[in-house]
């Protein structure tokens, strides 16, 4: 929710020139005041029926590739970044025939801490069977209110994707465009880390479908 505030800019809406919109998890849309709180940020249910009526429609669609799994991290050790990035995104850009522009917020770590409030066991259950995270997180004086920390969202180059007339070819691009894409988001990384309090911090992929 917090990364989502950069969506509310003019300088972002001015970066992108077709209609966007971003995606949630579908259990936010269940959730009284968080569903109203989802919607205020322009979130749509990341539903793959969903996700190819925008991009029919010509629109640009944000994704956390990442998404629950990295909510539900509270085990990684200070200093490493993992990111979580499947291929399913990248292969609904290469049937729709998209490019895919890679982001990365410095920050976010900081704003606030995930803490584990129910059993691993029970927590892994909500995970499959609800697809919800049961974290909470902690922020400013031990509350739920984030740290007063600046967000900066970093950029990188978009990577095209090219049409595929077979089910082969198109897992070759999607496995080639995925590369790239995990390439460009540890440049962009790796390149701005000192500046933005991330020095020394490695960034780790763990690949999921």
């Amino acid at each position: 929710i917090f990364q989502r505030t950069y969506w509310r800019s003019e300088r972002l809406a001015r970066f992108f020139r077709r209609p966007w919109r971003m995606l949630g998890a579908s259990v936010l849309f269940r959730i009284p005041l968080v569903r109203e709180m989802t919607l205020w940020f322009g979130a749509v249910d990341a539903g793959r029926s969903n996700c190819e009526r925008l991009l029919r429609a010509g629109a640009t669609v944000v994704v956390w590739p990442g998404g629950l799994d990295e909510a539900n991290s509270v085990d990684e050790p200070r200093g490493v970044v993992r990111l979580r990035t499947r291929t399913g995104f990248i292969r609904l850009a290469v049937r729709s025939g998209v490019p895919v522009l890679p982001m990365f917020v410095f920050g976010e770590l900081d704003a606030v801490e995930a803490v584990r409030l129910l059993p691993r066991p029970l927590a892994s259950w909500l995970k499959r069977t609800l697809r919800a995270s049961s974290n909470g997180f902690v922020g400013r004086y031990g509350t739920p209110v984030p740290r007063r920390v600046p967000f900066n969202l970093v950029i990188g180059d978009p990577i095209a994707t090219a049409a595929a007339p077979s089910a082969a070819a198109t897992d070759a691009e999607v496995a080639r465009v995925h590369s790239l894409y995990r390439a460009e988001l540890s440049r962009i990384y790796h390149e701005h880390r000192d500046a933005f309090g991330y020095g020394g911090g490695e960034l780790v992929f763990s690949n999921q479908d």
